[in-house]
């Protein structure tokens, strides 16, 4: 009886550690095929614009036009894709919805709320620019000194993480305020001086 009692506990504890081996290594396989790849630039910038909804206040009558909508809009190429709708699905900042319009012409981005200027689109950019001037829109672009051009966020890549700048100046001149826990992530930057001047 006794050597029966040890052979029964030998062969529980082999299959005790056979299942716990299993368990390890199926296990593991899961949490291999569970880790996420790491997001895209894009899937970043869409991240960002969602959180300058959440970190840009606007005057109340930016939204008369917009049957209370959130808008980020898109000019040009669009880089996106579906991104941007994904990145905001179900999503509320102030108690408005959010939606994604995109636009091939700037007369006809003018009510959106945060502008994303596609670099197919920088050929044009002053005469963008001067048409935007007196609109409550936040422009954001990821074309080359962007901010320092007059525009008002400008993503760039730094140690391949995506950064931004923001011209203040320009944020502030169509009356928009920026909160300052944003600011504290940014680069500052001004206008750069035109020639000629």
């Amino acid at each position: 009886m006794g050597l029966l009692m040890a052979v029964l506990g030998r062969y529980q504890c082999v299959c005790l550690c056979l299942l716990l081996a299993l368990w390890v290594a199926v296990s593991g396989g899961l949490v291999a095929r569970a880790e996420s790849p790491a997001p895209t630039m894009h899937q970043v910038q869409a991240a960002f614009l969602f959180n300058f909804a959440k970190f840009v206040t606007w005057p109340d009558d930016a939204f008369q036009r917009s049957e209370n909508s959130l808008i980020i809009g898109v000019l040009g190429e669009d880089p996106f894709g579906a991104v941007l709708e994904e990145t905001i699905r179900d999503k509320t900042v102030m108690g408005k919805k959010l939606a994604v319009k995109r636009f091939v012409r700037i007369q006809d981005a003018v009510n959106s709320h945060i502008l994303f200027l596609s670099s197919s689109e920088e050929s044009h950019l002053p005469q963008i620019l001067k048409w935007l001037e007196r609109a409550t829109v936040l422009t954001v672009s990821d074309m080359e000194e962007f901010a320092e051009r007059g525009g008002m966020v400008a993503f760039t890549v730094e140690d391949q993480k995506v950064r931004f700048n923001v011209n203040v100046g320009a944020v502030e001149r169509v009356g928009l305020k920026m909160g300052s826990q944003l600011l504290k992530l940014a680069k500052i930057v001004g206008d750069k001086p035109r020639m000629g001047n």
